[in-house]
């Protein structure tokens, strides 16, 4: 639902903005495609990382690249080589295991 706060500002910026309760009766095929997204994640993170919950965060971030990036399949791979190049180190890596990436 709305805050009244958002829905000045959406309204001042010229923006049309709709809300769906789910006690709606309509609120099936309002929340249709949010449910299919939603279950596509989770099955995402059970099937690959086996429900494991230690990096959460991360698989979330895998799932929404691969999602916003699912029509991009022939150039998914260079695409994908682009981003590594010039992404910063993991976020696990060591100071040190980065350093010695980095050498190489």
């Amino acid at each position: 639902m709305v805050t009244q706060v958002t829905g000045y500002v959406l309204k001042d910026l010229g923006l049309a903005h709709w809300f769906t309760l789910s006690k709606d009766e309509q609120a099936h095929v309002t929340f249709k495609w949010l449910n299919i997204l939603i279950g596509n994640c989770k099955k995402f993170i059970d099937g690959t990382y086996h429900g494991r919950e230690e990096h959460k965060q991360l698989y979330l971030e895998e799932f929404a690249y691969r999602f916003n990036r699912r029509h991009f399949e022939m150039s998914l791979v260079e695409r994908l080589l682009n981003t590594c190049v010039f992404a910063s180190p993991h976020p696990l890596l060591r100071e040190s295991d980065s350093k010695m990436a980095l050498a190489y």
